[in-house]
């Protein structure tokens, strides 16, 4: 029996403007992910109608975060949108060290803080279709039906400077039609594990952007988006 350790499990990252339909893609892609787990992120917004307690987030208190914060429970932590989100050290680094895969869906400042903590993680963005930006988010988050209008105000301010940050991420996707996306999301984690797992001596891919088609110079394209959830 081998004694060697199992290699660490593939960090994925996904995020992207309020509206974009993150967990919606993260939903149509778990059954060509089998291998990864989400990471639940801690939050002290209040929950949205269907959201469940420790399956969509940990929802807390102010003081409850507060503690989480003293004891060093969080690998990252943002305040966005006049509300704090964190991701708890316990959702990702058990799992990472025991050879298993984890995705982190989250705010782009949490993004950011992930890959200086982790620079072997892959950073996805997803964007909503180029000239519609504006549109369809405020669509998707007029469909919520749980923000008022100076809550959807600020989330556009936000996203505004998201949409700024895609030149960190390895990938973007631009999500025109929930079920390519996501598709493509897969293709992306497809070919990071080929690389990965290539045999000493054989060349590696040296172009991703002409086999999956995004960097972070490059996007993925897809057809008319749907409903999601974030």
């Amino acid at each position: 029996m081998s004694n060697e350790a199992k290699p660490p499990g593939m960090l994925l990252v996904l995020s992207g403007p309020a509206g974009v339909g993150k967990d919606s893609v993260w939903q149509h892609a778990g059954p060509c992910l089998p291998s990864f787990a989400k990471a639940i992120t801690c939050t002290t917004r209040a929950p949205r109608p269907g959201e469940t307690h420790g399956v969509d987030y940990y929802f807390a208190s102010n003081h409850d975060f507060d503690g989480m914060i003293e004891r060093d429970e969080l690998l990252e932590w943002a305040e966005v949108h006049g509300n704090r989100y964190g991701v708890p050290v316990s959702s990702v680094t058990g799992r990472l060290n025991a050879g298993g895969d984890v995705i982190c869906i989250i705010e782009v400042q949490g993004a950011l803080r992930i890959r200086a903590l982790f620079p072997e993680s892959t950073l996805v963005f997803l964007k909503p279709p180029p000239g519609r930006e504006e549109q369809i988010l405020r669509e998707r988050m007029a469909g919520r039906g749980a923000e008022t209008a100076e809550e959807t105000a600020r989330r556009m301010q936000t996203a505004e400077w998201e949409l700024g940050q895609t030149s960190f991420y390895d990938y973007q996707i631009i999500n025109d039609e929930i079920e390519n996306a996501a598709q493509q999301l897969c293709d992306i984690v497809a070919q990071k594990k080929a690389d990965h797992t290539q045999p000493a001596g054989t060349q590696a891919v040296a172009d991703e952007a002409t086999t999956i088609g995004a960097t972070t110079a490059g996007t993925m394209t897809t057809g008319t988006m749907t409903d999601g959830a974030i």
